[in-house]
């Protein structure tokens, strides 16, 4: 499974060795990349990195981790994450190919058998996604009777492995959480799918069994506490329990996730059921970078930063939001689209606003997000055939060496004229505020911005392309 650079949370060590001390031992870690994006991974203990490793002329490392804190580690190469489990004695090798990331990863040597069947099963429980998606459009009996049979289905197999290839505690936990976590999250974002805007009327319709599993739910799972599926249900999940506050305390009866009333009730609730500083903090930055991304309204953004200032312990969390907070402004309806050092396909480095002398689409991609950069590039092929008078630029935001860019670009047979990428990735992300990859920007012809905040695939999105027309 993908773990993006943009909207990440780093894995960390989940489990501690069964001893007094910090430290339990020693591991290998080596392996091969071909069509690496740069010459180096960095490989993360906790939230820490470990240290660089580098290729060589081979395209191979390797590495001798002394001192193990045994758990679940990460590793980053070209701006995609994943997570390993090495424990003491460990001897693991990787081998991929960047262009399939998470299809290409195996892993061979003493400790391989583990980490291979969490690949597959991220990649099973990714892959499902478009699956159970499309069986949301079953009545809530039916789809609770689908899922509960998949994620059952996902533990036997589990327990099957375990049993004829048995693993620590650690790794029975890391799999049994990403399963669970999964499935509980599509039960958390059912009601969204099936009831489009969410009438009021429509909650008692659901079984009454189907939210059980919350009863088990530990909102202070300390071990858990920089854990991705962790965090992919109780984001879903305290949407669900702020609109049910929503609706009681509201006159409403559809709902509008814009809302700023809605949004401050999330907060509050996320700020009264959570102790745990670190989960608390995380989810109160996420919840309030999802709004402001998208908030519209300078009175509702400053009314959800301040909810937020009140609530966070977390100084670098809270510096964070305030930058971002002031950044968007920046990019507000009337503002000049700032200057922001692109390169094209030539390795020709120039302002972006020397380019756009008509209506212009922004939209950017990156190789970690395959569905997106592919479809999103479709969209606009589609619909530079209607709005012929309308620029679209592409930009990749990925740190990458310039021939992987271009191997990505012939790969996945994208038209270069009007390709391009960031000469300062870092830099720019944070002039454009961009938290999320399917940000677009529109820019008129006289290079102020009309909107920093569409979406190329929206009903709406074609309304502000008809204005342009």
């Amino acid at each position: 499974m993908k773990y993006i650079i943009v909207f990440t949370l780093i894995f960390t060590t989940l489990l501690s060795c069964n001893t007094n001390e910090s430290t339990c031992g020693q591991a290998y870690f080596g392996g091969e990349i071909i069509n690496p994006s740069n010459d180096y991974l960095i490989l993360y203990d906790n939230t820490a990195p470990i240290d660089t490793l580098y290729l060589d002329e081979n395209n191979r490392f390797s590495y001798n981790i002394e001192n193990l804190n045994s758990g679940l580690h990460s590793f980053i190469h070209g701006g995609e994450y994943q997570a390993i489990i090495i424990e003491p004695n460990d001897s693991i090798l990787l081998r991929l190919n960047t262009i399939d990331f998470d299809e290409s990863l195996v892993f061979t040597g003493r400790g391989a058998k583990k980490n291979n069947y969490l690949i597959d099963l991220f990649i099973t429980l990714e892959s499902e996604d478009k699956m159970i998606y499309k069986l949301s459009k079953l009545d809530p009996k039916q789809y609770q009777y689908k899922l509960d049979s998949l994620r059952l289905f996902k533990l036997n197999e589990l327990n099957a492995f375990n049993e004829k290839h048995p693993n620590s505690d650690l790794f029975y936990k890391v799999s049994k959480s990403s399963i669970d976590f999964s499935y509980y999250a599509h039960k958390e974002l059912y009601p969204f799918r099936y009831y489009g805007n969410y009438k009021l009327v429509n909650r008692d319709s659901l079984p009454k069994d189907f939210y059980d599993f919350r009863d088990s739910i530990n909102y202070n799972d300390e071990d858990l506490k920089d854990f991705y599926p962790y965090y992919n249900f109780l984001f879903p999940h305290f949407n669900n329990l702020a609109l049910q506050k929503y609706f009681e305390t509201s006159n409403e009866r559809v709902f509008d996730r814009n809302s700023i009333h809605y949004n401050l009730i999330k907060l509050q609730l996320i700020d009264s059921l959570i102790s745990n500083n670190a989960i608390k903090n995380n989810l109160l930055k996420y919840a309030t970078r999802n709004f402001l991304s998208y908030c519209d309204s300078n009175e509702d953004s400053e009314a959800m930063y301040n909810s937020y200032i009140s609530k966070s312990t977390n100084e670098e969390h809270s510096e964070y939001i305030t930058n971002l907070n002031n950044t968007l402004k920046k990019l507000y309806s009337g503002n000049k689209f700032p200057d922001i050092e692109i390169t094209n396909y030539k390795n020709e480095v120039f302002n972006i606003n020397t380019i756009i002398n008509k209506p212009t689409v922004v939209y950017f991609w990156s190789k970690a997000s395959k569905n997106h950069f592919k479809n999103s590039h479709k969209r606009v092929y589609e619909l530079e055939e209607h709005y012929p008078n309308i620029n679209f630029i592409s930009i990749n935001i990925d740190s990458n060496k310039m021939n992987m860019w271009m191997k990505m670009l012939k790969h996945n047979k994208f038209k270069a004229d009007n390709e391009y990428k960031f000469r300062d990735p870092e830099a720019a992300k944070k002039i454009l505020a961009m938290q999320y990859i399917n940000k677009v920007i529109v820019v008129n012809n006289d290079k102020t911005i009309i909107t920093s905040k569409a979406n190329i695939f929206s009903k709406d999105f074609i309304k502000i392309l008809n204005t342009l027309k």
